[in-house]
């Protein structure tokens, strides 16, 4: 049977590729929690994150994703600080993480996983 949801949770990965020093592929998988919404409440929040204006400085473009996937997406793992220990999912971590060294593969890798949230998530029984 089909059924219509409008809200909830799901879990979705996301694939960091990056490259080592030495060249080698390195790929960190994490767990992204994201909030399932009507069309219309996509169509709201992605209208409220959309620039008046063209945005021409790429690191306000990521602090920006930033602003919008803190909203989207609920929680995190296998995502940690410095010193190894897990680091909650909050706006500013977010932002640390796309400014990073690493931040076109950690956009790209969320980018991807609100795409597979917003158009393609199963919901877990």
């Amino acid at each position: 049977m089909f059924k219509i949801a409008t809200a909830g949770q799901v879990r979705v990965p996301a694939e960091i590729h990056t490259r080592t020093e030495s060249g080698a592929e390195n790929i960190a998988t994490i767990q992204l929690t994201g909030r399932l919404m009507s069309q219309p409440d996509w169509d709201a929040l992605i209208k409220r994150f959309s620039p008046d204006q063209a945005i021409e400085d790429l690191s306000e473009i990521y602090r920006q994703n930033a602003r919008l996937f803190a909203e989207v997406f609920t929680a995190w793992e296998g995502v940690s600080d410095e010193a190894g220990k897990p680091l909650p999912l909050s706006q500013a971590a977010m932002e640390a993480a796309l400014l990073s060294v690493d931040g076109p593969q950690v956009n790209s890798a969320l980018q991807s996983a609100l795409h597979e949230l917003r158009f393609g998530a199963a919901r877990k029984n």
